[in-house]
């Protein structure tokens, strides 16, 4: 299926776009913005977008990382999607996942509408936080014509359609060969209950589940009988922890599990979720692992963005 797309730049208004701004942290900068990008609205209604602004940040902190953060909110305070940049060299105080300074706060505004086009431009913003050396050249620009130059320089476009590729996290995958101890970290840093396991070409060849982890937990026998009041609370995860270095997750990972091209819509991979009863499925791009895509990930970027 043909996509029609069209140019970030072309989303981006100078009018809209700040370089060399200063606040302490985001709420500072959102409370600069929303009337910077917002003027032709009222005293009330600016003050309703600031809310609706910081009440979304408040529910999950929109820091990806890289120097960025994609504040966002749907408001019946704006007619359409409305996109701005405010650039902070000297950073904001904020915490990051991956300790760089948060300099670039892309302000994105849409009606109360679920709109292909704004979540599809939050995800290519979220890749152009990705692009090599790009907060370092919007940190030092002097004038928004030079910002939005250099966003435009990145080439990145948004698509109609909105895909699996669109909303997949990242999670580090389970190499064969782990142990379940390494399992169980990635489990308990990544907070997911589905980890995909890629083999050396980076090629997923299976998931492995919190619930497989828990099995191997579990003696053989306990999972042919019932009434296991005889064991003592702790003993099957006591053995668990004296042997996690010794067990691989060779032994336990399924081959059985949903995968999809990063191209699939979304209305796919909800009812492949659904259909099979999985909380989360693998998205592959060009053959090779790309990112995971759960119910919860569905919710939130799509349902709840």
């Amino acid at each position: 299926m043909t996509q029609r797309s069209m140019k970030l730049v072309h989303l981006l208004e100078p009018s809209k776009v700040f370089p060399e701004m200063k606040a302490k942290n985001l709420e500072e900068a959102i409370r600069i913005l929303v009337p910077q990008v917002q003027k032709d609205c009222s005293t009330e209604g600016r003050r309703c977008l600031i809310e609706e602004v910081l009440a979304r940040e408040r529910l999950v902190s929109t820091i990806v990382g890289h120097g960025f953060a994609l504040p966002h909110a749907r408001s019946d305070e704006v007619s359409e999607l409305t996109i701005g940049l405010g650039v902070f060299p000297d950073g904001l105080d904020d915490p990051t996942p991956d300790n760089r300074p948060l300099k670039i706060v892309f302000l994105l505004l849409e009606p109360k509408r679920v709109s292909k086009l704004y979540l599809k431009t939050l995800g290519v913003l979220a890749r152009l936080a990705h692009t090599e050396g790009v907060v370092e050249k919007m940190a030092d620009a002097k004038s928004s014509e030079e910002l939005i130059t250099i966003i435009a320089e990145t080439k990145l476009t948004v698509t109609e359609r909105l895909t699996a590729g669109d909303i997949a996290r990242r999670v580090d995958p389970v190499r064969l060969g782990m142990t379940l101890k390494q399992v169980a970290d990635l489990f308990f840093r990544n907070d997911i209950l589905t980890l995909p396991v890629v083999d050396e070409d980076e090629k997923a060849v299976g998931v492995v589940r919190c619930s497989d982890l828990l099995g191997a937990a579990m003696p053989e026998y306990t999972r042919m009988i019932g009434g296991l009041s005889f064991l003592s609370e702790f003993e099957p995860f006591d053995r668990f922890l004296h042997e996690e270095d010794k067990m691989l997750v060779d032994k336990i990972y399924c081959d059985d599990f949903i995968q999809v091209d990063d191209n699939a819509s979304i209305v796919e991979i909800t009812s492949l979720l659904l259909h099979q009863q999985e909380n989360a499925l693998v998205v592959n791009k060009e053959g090779n692992y790309l990112g995971m895509v759960s119910i919860r990930y569905i919710i939130t970027k799509v349902m709840r963005t």
